[in-house]
């Protein structure tokens, strides 16, 4: 039996570009999968084919990834970071970032960002 074969690459191509586009906004399966042009029921089957992961948790991880960053730049109001990336309120993002790092966003913060002299 030949192994699944997932999204041809403009279709691929077409959902990351979606998310990338539209990370802080509302993002449903439904949204994603029209941008692919593919059902959605036949995309979140080929999209974990392609990457591993389903449409949404590939959306929540990117969420992460940049909450991370954004973190680790300064000092941005958790709140605001959480609404930026999409987040129904900071207790969610909270409690999704200390689930997926091991760390509060705020004690994520304290060790990554950037040192700075006084004096």
């Amino acid at each position: 039996m030949p192994a699944p074969r997932g999204l041809g690459a403009r279709a691929l191509a077409r959902a990351l570009d979606h998310i990338e586009r539209h990370i802080g906004d509302s993002l449903t399966l439904t949204d994603i999968a029209a941008a692919a042009c593919v059902s959605r029921f036949h995309f979140a089957r080929l999209f974990r084919v392609s990457t591993g992961q389903s449409p949404m948790e590939y959306v929540l991880a990117k969420r992460i990834a940049l909450a991370k960053a954004q973190l680790a730049r300064g000092p941005q109001k958790i709140s605001a970071t959480a609404a930026s990336l999409g987040f129904f309120d900071q207790s969610h993002f909270t409690r999704t970032f200390r689930r997926m790092t091991g760390y509060s966003p705020r004690e994520f913060r304290h060790l990554h960002a950037p040192i700075t002299r006084h004096g």
